[in-house]
């Protein structure tokens, strides 16, 4: 999930990791902020609780490029929505995924060769934003403890 405050975007770490390990284009700065050893915001460096909203992004292209991402779950976009709301989401949207792996699954055998990677990465994505939405039905249960920026953090 993503938390955007003034100029800054915040993201949750295991939003780091899925950019750093399992996407293949994003801009040059993401990397650069990430391991900015000055701001000390290597994702690995501080808290191993993947729900902490630690790694800080001020590059005016990484925080474009992140805020453009629909797929890397907006707190404020759904963080007041009642607990209904968010699970039919969630059900619509499982449902949606599993329709779009049906249609390419059915598709010819050159058809999913050729348009492999592509497909790939939209599946990724969306199962990335289903498992976002799940956590964020989670903490709204209290199952899962969200921690975010401080002011002095976000001020910095």
């Amino acid at each position: 999930m993503k938390i955007k405050i003034g100029e800054e975007v915040y993201l949750q770490n295991y939003e780091i990791k899925y950019l750093v390990h399992d996407l293949s284009s994003f801009p040059d700065s993401i990397l650069q902020e990430i391991f900015d050893e000055d701001r000390n915001n290597f994702f690995m460096s501080g808290p191993a609780n993947g729900f902490w909203f630690e790694c800080a992004f001020r590059n005016a292209n990484s925080v474009k490029w992140l805020m453009e991402q629909d797929w890397i779950v907006d707190y404020d976009e759904y963080a007041r929505k009642p607990l209904p709301e968010l699970e039919a989401l969630v059900k619509h949207l499982k449902a949606e995924h599993a329709a779009d792996i049906n249609e390419f699954n059915a598709k010819d055998k050159t058809y999913r060769k050729d348009h492999f990677k592509e497909a790939s990465d939209k599946f990724d994505k969306a199962s990335h934003k289903i498992s976002s939405l799940e956590n964020l039905i989670a903490a709204s249960k209290g199952e899962v403890n969200f921690v975010f920026p401080s002011a002095d953090s976000a001020a910095k």
